[in-house]
């Protein structure tokens, strides 16, 4: 095996496909083998590996430089283009495919690699297919290359210290809050939807159990939804209005982040190596929290897999 292919996601946005190429690219450091992530198109122009993908998938990314969700129309194009493209190459190479779809949701994991370096052995190309490729020992053993190889391009990493450096200096620590609204008021019926109210009720229970000193704190909220500031006259707030993936490292930039049960607040925790507090509408687990200081496998998320 010379090459990993990442020939194609579960049909996840943002945070679901990264946390995935996170795990098929610690692999690839392990195994010594390149990896390459074709099926990331919509994503490509964010991060600084774009220049490493083949001409073919940096040409067809320059139509995605606005981050979109994926019901939008061009995003929609894109995705049939490719699953045409990435069947037919699938089935041309089959005997070289290895996948992690499966009926159960159950995460893949990739580590030890010999098993799998073994029985691709006579394979050039490892062409991967499915979204719960995980490899949490790659994860910890890799950290320091993996955050150099996932950080965002020259122009968000610009935008993103125009926006933390002065907060930094103004507040002596900087919460990040992470609401889901629009799709999780259906998905599931609802049943990992928080509201604002609520929201802002478990924000009064962290500032208790921290004892924090308002004046010196700083909420930083991000959200696919409006914020209803009122809710929120009291307290040192900044809302983001920018794109989801500059919120995604907005959020990885603050000291903790309290947010919807998500992959997207999972993701920007793992990468800021930071706690990650998941918003319950039943009665909170402070205890379980009282002594998180980094990233963690939080138990009490249903959404995120590790």
């Amino acid at each position: 095996m010379k090459k990993i292919v990442i020939l194609k996601h579960g049909g996840g946005e943002l945070a679901n496909q990264l946390w995935n190429y996170l795990s098929i690219y610690a692999f690839g450091l392990e195994a010594k083998v390149l990896v390459k992530n074709p099926s990331f198109f919509e994503y490509h122009s964010f991060f600084k590996f774009l220049p490493n993908e083949s001409l073919t998938t940096r040409l067809f990314s320059l139509f995605f430089q606005t981050p979109r969700r994926r019901s939008h129309i061009i995003n929609q194009w894109g995705r049939a283009k490719y699953a045409f493209k990435s069947k037919v190459i699938a089935v041309i190479n089959s005997r070289c495919v290895f996948s992690s779809e499966n009926t159960l949701n159950k995460a893949t994991y990739l580590s030890p690699i010999l098993p799998l370096v073994d029985r691709f052995a006579n394979c050039n190309t490892l062409y991967l297919c499915g979204w719960l490729f995980r490899n949490p020992a790659g994860l910890e053993k890799f950290r320091d290359k993996l955050y150099t190889a996932f950080a965002p391009n020259y122009k968000i990493k610009k935008r993103l210290d125009t926006i933390i450096t002065p907060l930094r200096t103004n507040y002596e620590k900087i919460i990040g809050i992470h609401i889901r609204q629009a799709d999780y008021k259906i998905f599931k019926s609802g049943k990992f939807f928080v509201g604002q109210d609520r929201v802002r009720t478990i924000i009064n229970e962290y500032i208790r159990e921290q004892s924090l000193d308002i004046n010196k704190t700083l909420f930083l909220i991000t959200s696919d939804g409006s914020i209803n500031e009122t809710l929120y006259k009291d307290l040192n707030i900044y809302i983001s209005k920018e794109n989801a993936v500059m919120d995604l490292f907005l959020l990885s930039q603050t000291d903790v982040i309290l947010g919807s049960d998500s992959s997207f607040g999972s993701f920007a925790s793992w990468y800021g190596n930071i706690p990650h507090i998941i918003f319950k509408n039943e009665a909170m687990d402070w205890q379980y929290y009282s002594d998180k200081t980094k990233f963690f496998e939080n138990k009490y998320t249903a959404l995120a897999q590790y």
